[in-house]
């Protein structure tokens, strides 16, 4: 296969970023370990992971926060677990995992019950959640953010 055959069309901008990166000769190339770990098996994996010896964990957390199911005051208890478990993770994918966790149980809140369970304006996130709508691999992930920003969106 020449170099000409070879086509990006089909590329997610994440990917060809990825690419790049690849190519790239600068080392100090960072990672972006939100999204290196944003679809669901390797969120799960790193949960698990994150949780041994301290409690058990089954999966339930994550699913909660994907469901709209899930009430606020549930939601309330999983970000505040989030929290800790990203103070308490012990490198940066698993830092990165408790982080995405504390973002999609917020996220989930604002597009399931159009509720703020953060201290921070949801507005000041809008930016981020913008991007991880965009960038995250896993579509179930992804749509919990699309669907705060939409939740911001008709609120304002």
């Amino acid at each position: 296969m020449s170099d000409e055959e070879i086509s990006t069309d089909r590329l997610t901008g994440r990917q060809l970023k990825e690419l790049l990166a690849l190519a790239s000769t600068d080392a100090k190339v960072s990672r972006n370990w939100l999204l290196e770990i944003g679809d669901m098996e390797q969120l799960e994996y790193l949960l698990m992971d994150l949780c041994r010896g301290t409690e058990q964990y089954d999966g339930a957390i994550l699913r909660a926060v994907c469901s709209p199911y899930t009430p606020v005051e549930s939601l309330m208890v999983i970000k505040n677990t989030a929290k800790r478990l990203a103070v308490e993770a012990q490198g940066s994918a698993q830092k990165a995992a408790g982080t995405l966790l504390y973002h999609l149980s917020v996220a989930s809140a604002l597009a399931h019950h159009a509720r703020n369970i953060s201290s921070k304006n949801p507005s000041e996130r809008l930016p981020f959640y913008k991007h991880l709508a965009a960038e995250l691999f896993d579509d179930e992930l992804a749509v919990i953010f699309e669907k705060a920003i939409a939740a911001l969106a008709s609120a304002s």
